[in-house]
């Protein structure tokens, strides 16, 4: 009895925490967010002390709403393009371009879904700052023995490997979701 207790973080008897819309994602939330992406902005995304991206209590990835439109509208060949990312984390180029719309999801493949039409989808690649500040499995650009391999990481990087080091969701913050 004590055991489940404490899986429920009940510290006595009859204690226990409802489900609250303001803090947890609803299903219906966590299936758009996977299906669909959800148009958001830099401010109404969580930052995590681990400095991953969150919604709620749901970890997500960002991409920017219109990087590739704006690159095609401005009729760059695909060739010259800036090459797109998404982003795991609070990375200085989120923060540089915070005033810009986003796109959240929990999709764990590229490409991503794009909110509105649901028939078009974005290949992307993660954002090397974001790795850089995690230290994701030792990610460094900066220090020489460790290119090669920083470099190996950035082509082989797997949402799915993410996710099982940076849970998903729930998301528990010191206790607490």
């Amino acid at each position: 009895m004590l055991s489940l207790r404490r899986q429920m973080n009940a510290r006595r008897p009859g204690h226990f925490v409802l489900f609250d819309a303001s803090k947890h994602l609803t299903g219906q939330e966590r299936s758009r967010l996977e299906n669909q992406g959800i148009q958001t902005t830099y401010d109404s995304i969580r930052v995590l002390p681990d400095q991953t991206l969150a919604i709620k209590n749901g970890r997500v990835v960002v991409l920017f709403a219109d990087e590739g439109v704006v690159q095609k509208a401005e009729g760059k060949p695909a060739s010259k393009r800036k090459k797109e990312h998404f982003h795991v984390a609070g990375c200085s180029v989120l923060q540089a371009r915070h005033r810009e719309p986003l796109v959240a999801t929990t999709c764990l493949s590229s490409p991503f879904p794009v909110p509105g039409n649901e028939h078009k989808r974005r290949s992307l690649t993660v954002c090397p700052e974001c790795l850089a500040l995690l230290s994701y499995r030792g990610f460094s650009l900066t220090r020489n023995r460790r290119i090669r391999y920083s470099e190996g990481l950035l082509r082989g990087f797997q949402l799915q490997d993410f996710f099982r080091i940076y849970t998903l969701y729930p998301v528990r913050i010191e206790g607490h979701l």
